[in-house]
């Protein structure tokens, strides 16, 4: 039998497998995005809107601004290829060969994998010592080739967190011709989220990538959205597949996005679970950076060990060639056990 990500121990058998690498939630959709999904399935016979323009200004009306400064698509994975393929086509228009972008690495491997479809080359910044960002390194690398730089706060794969200070500062660096994409995926379980509605009316070139993948829990249904200025998100929206948002993400985001207290509940309860993990961790002598998002960070070969030992005992992990071993946060369940594979793992070796 294979165990999925906090799943309960069956009891005609060992658990074989158990995956703590993609930073799913270990929640299922709230019970009302639930009831009207499941109400929603006679009608998938029906085509969605062609271009998801209600559901931008649903999105639009959360964040207080315009429905013309969101874009929305099958994923935020999908919104970053429209934003990203804006980026390629203005570099050619402008005649600039070898277009690029700029992101500190390990980071999301979509990026890399965006950056081949379109032609662009990545130039991988390093991370600092507490796992984040280096901005400085960051603003040193975008050149006159750049046409895009990337920053994950809360970092992915770390979990590391910049703050507003030193996003503005950043901004203040980088041309305005240059496209900032600020990936928050994990701005749910950030506990000092900067004010990016402000940071947008400054900086026209900043475009804000969020999901409702990782906390909401709704991962299987692939929406995201970004949010920006008028100057790139109309921009960003003529690369738009037609009929890319399902009908049930325009049923489930409208209710998730109206069930806030029980969406900070669910947050409270998994960050709860990421310190017992770490506080669990670091009790067996384990690395583990501070980091405000649904995984752990444990750096360098010790993390990779640790990843390869949880590996043995059954347990999948995100292993960073040369770098370190994220894992997605479960449930308590989850925790005991990968505690208990880990210490079974290393009396082993």
């Amino acid at each position: 039998m294979t165990a999925v990500l906090g799943s309960p121990a069956p009891t005609d058998g060992p658990i074989t497998e158990i995956r703590c690498d993609l930073n799913e939630s270990v929640h299922p959709p709230l019970p009302s995005v639930l009831a009207a999904l499941r109400a929603g399935v006679g009608a998938e016979n029906r085509y969605p809107p062609m271009r998801p323009d209600a559901l931008r200004g649903i999105i639009a009306d959360h964040l207080d601004v315009a429905a013309e400064q969101v874009t929305v698509g099958a994923g935020a994975t999908a919104v970053a290829v429209a934003i990203l393929a804006d980026c390629a086509s203005r570099a050619r228009r402008q005649g600039v060969p070898d277009a690029r972008i700029a992101t500190p690495v390990p980071t999301f491997d979509g990026f890399g994998m965006i950056a081949d479809m379109l032609g662009l080359r990545l130039d991988p910044t390093p991370l600092t010592s507490d796992g984040g960002p280096d901005l400085d390194a960051l603003a040193d690398c975008a050149g006159p080739r750049t046409t895009a730089v990337i920053v994950c706060s809360p970092h992915n794969p770390t979990g590391a967190v910049v703050g507003e200070t030193a996003l503005r500062r950043f901004l203040d660096t980088i041309p305005p011709e240059v496209t900032v994409i600020l990936d928050q995926a994990y701005v749910e379980y950030s506990t000092d989220p900067p004010d990016v509605r402000s940071m947008v009316e400054d900086h026209p070139n900043l475009v804000v990538l969020r999901t409702f993948s990782k906390a909401y829990g709704l991962a299987g249904l692939r929406v995201g959205y970004a949010v920006g200025s008028r100057w790139t998100i109309p921009a960003a929206r003529a690369h738009e597949v037609p009929f890319s948002v399902g009908a049930a993400a325009h049923l489930a985001v409208p209710i998730a996005l109206g069930a806030q207290r029980e969406l900070a509940e669910r947050v409270r309860a998994t960050s709860a679970e990421r310190d017992r993990l770490t506080t669990m961790l670091r009790a067996i002598g384990c690395h583990v950076l501070p980091g405000q998002a649904n995984f752990v960070y444990l750096p360098g070969s010790d993390g990779l060990a640790i990843g390869r030992m949880l590996r043995t005992a059954g347990v999948v992990t995100r292993e960073f060639a040369e770098h370190g071993c994220r894992v997605t946060v479960g449930d308590r369940h989850t925790t005991d056990h990968l505690m208990t594979a880990l210490r079974s793992a290393a009396l082993l070796t």
